[in-house]
């Protein structure tokens, strides 16, 4: 579990030209995923397990010193409602870069 692991992989992405045909805001979204070019999408890969690892604490809910220590590298990172409304036990921790936004999410325990 690292930050500057996270950090740093957030930062090749958003320094790689990433190929976005559609203006997709979501870089999760599966369609977007499908048709961007290879380096984009093995980042995205990393960024989702290292962010699974960072951004969440073991009962689900977010992990607020990883998100200040993010912030404090400079990246935005802000907490976020469920993006599924009929699911109130989903954290969800928004990577915000030029080209987009990383959404990840994790289901609270409990």
């Amino acid at each position: 579990m690292s930050i500057d692991a996270l950090a740093r992989a957030v930062t090749a992405l958003d320094n790689h030209e990433i190929y976005n045909p559609d203006d997709e805001l979501n870089l999760l979204d599966s369609e977007f995923v499908s048709v961007t070019d290879e380096a984009t999408g093995d980042l995205l890969e990393q960024i989702e397990q290292l962010g699974g690892e960072v951004l969440f604490g073991p009962d689900g809910g977010p992990n607020r010193r990883a998100i200040t220590a993010l912030r404090k590298r400079g990246l935005e990172v802000s907490e976020a409602g469920s993006p599924y409304p009929d699911n109130p036990y989903e954290t969800c921790v928004v990577i915000k870069i030029r080209e987009g936004e990383i959404p990840l999410t994790s289901e609270q325990l409990g």
